[in-house]
């Protein structure tokens, strides 16, 4: 299924993506060493890292015709520049795009082990631990969706603000759903433990949530597997719990190559998606959020939920094939093309 081209994309409502806008640096190591041990560094390269840059560049790449705004705080530093440049190269808007003169920017480190593609990241989150509801100018805009990522990784707009008698978080979320916007959230929290508790205020406020099945079980201490398989109806159980906290449209949960829906109305949808040959992954970093953006288009162009969750599958499955989180990525019907072949072969 294809989305018509508008004649006037300048006339489509944008995309607003607010939140953790990092540098990401990988390096590929033989083995994840234990404590006070060494491994060997084999590869090494630099990228777009966070949720809503992440999902922005992915959005580009899948050659959606909807303008994309970044909204940002970074430093006037090395790192700052190369998410500046990362933005204008891919068409993103960057009106709200703030440079803080001698501050740092945030960056992660994230070592990916050679023979099994697993990842594990290193955070400095930098001035955008400073971000606030106050760096986001909606009206300026007037967005039809905003995605903000990640709850858990906002720095001082996850924490309780005295002027609005809630996050800042959740304030935005607030202010955004009186504006009528469609509002999507994600949560990864750097510190642990954490607990889906800590969110529902903002859970209470936004549409749809995406959130992996890992995430799920460790903050919401509920198995998601049987047998060490993806369980749809135990799936579908959690799911449940995070719908009684208020959420207004759905939860998403991904595993995997398997994806479900719960809607606040009752409605379910389960999609399992592909498998990328094992000669042809080379790493997961951005894998959430690759699946996000598939998922993300075609709530935009309001697509019923199993072709939103079948895009969202098809695009994570294409960005195992390369060690960043965004660079394997091609347009959203080739993305479709590919996993097709690989469901027929």
């Amino acid at each position: 299924m294809k989305n018509p081209k508008p004649t006037n994309t300048a006339t489509l409502p944008a995309f607003m993506a607010v939140g953790t806008f990092v540098v990401d640096y990988h390096k590929v190591v033989d083995h994840y060493p234990r404590e006070r041990a060494s491994a060997r560094v084999k590869e090494e390269m630099m990228s777009n890292g966070g949720a809503p840059l992440n999902t922005l560049v992915n959005l580009s790449n899948l050659k959606v015709y909807f303008p994309l705004h970044a909204v940002a705080k970074v430093g006037q530093d090395l790192d700052g520049k190369l998410i500046l440049e990362c933005c204008m190269k891919h068409g993103i808007n960057t009106s709200q795009f703030n440079a803080i003169e001698g501050s740092s920017t945030g960056y992660t480190d994230v070592y990916t082990v050679e023979s099994t593609g697993r990842h594990t990241c290193f955070h400095f989150c930098g001035i955008g631990d400073t971000f606030t509801r106050k760096d986001v100018k909606l009206r300026a805009v007037k967005p039809k969706m905003l995605f903000l990522g990640s709850l858990g990784a906002l720095g001082r707009m996850d924490k309780y603000n005295s002027e609005y008698g809630r996050s800042g978080a959740t304030q935005l979320i607030r202010d955004a759903r009186k504006q009528k916007i469609i509002t999507v959230i994600e949560i990864a929290p750097i510190d642990r433990p954490s607990r889906i508790e800590d969110y529902v205020e903002t859970l209470a406020e936004a549409d749809y949530l995406i959130i992996n099945d890992r995430l799920a079980e460790e903050m919401m201490g509920i198995e998601l597997h049987t047998e060490g398989q993806f369980d749809s109806e135990l799936a579908r159980v959690a799911a449940q719990k995070l719908l009684d906290h208020g959420l207004r449209k759905a939860v998403i949960i991904r595993a995997g190559a398997a994806a479900i829906c719960l809607g606040a109305d009752g409605s379910w949808t389960k999609q399992v998606g592909y498998l990328l040959p094992a000669s042809q992954r080379v790493g997961a970093a951005g894998v959430d959020h690759a699946f996000g953006a598939g998922l993300m288009e075609g709530l935009y162009h309001d697509k019923p939920m199993d072709l939103c969750l079948k895009q969202g599958l098809a695009v994570a499955t294409l960005c195992r094939g390369d060690l960043t989180a965004s660079d394997g990525i091609p347009s959203l019907a080739d993305c479709m093309t590919f996993c097709e072949k690989l469901s027929g072969a």
